[in-house]
């Protein structure tokens, strides 16, 4: 396993794996994908060294309205949900 250089200076828009496989995405990255905090992401691999990360879709805001009782059905998932943290 490589190891990091550590005294490379860092460039505009990048980021570095940690030891625990993360990254952060540069601010204006994560803005620009139009990605909030909380979001699920999905991982797929483009070849050697490219990933591409994709939001996941909320099945929550694909079936709303679907069921009978509307808004008052989302307001109570939510609710729900927000138990769960």
């Amino acid at each position: 396993m490589a190891r990091p250089v550590k005294n490379r200076p860092r460039v505009a828009g990048g980021s570095r794996v940690s030891s625990k496989h993360q990254v952060t995405i540069p601010a204006a990255a994560f803005a620009a994908a139009g990605l909030r905090e909380g979001d699920a992401v999905r991982f797929e691999v483009d070849g050697p060294g490219r990933l591409i990360v994709t939001r996941e879709a909320d099945v929550l805001d694909e079936f709303s309205g679907a069921l009978s009782g509307g808004a008052d059905l989302r307001a109570e998932i939510e609710r729900l949900r927000d138990e769960w943290d």
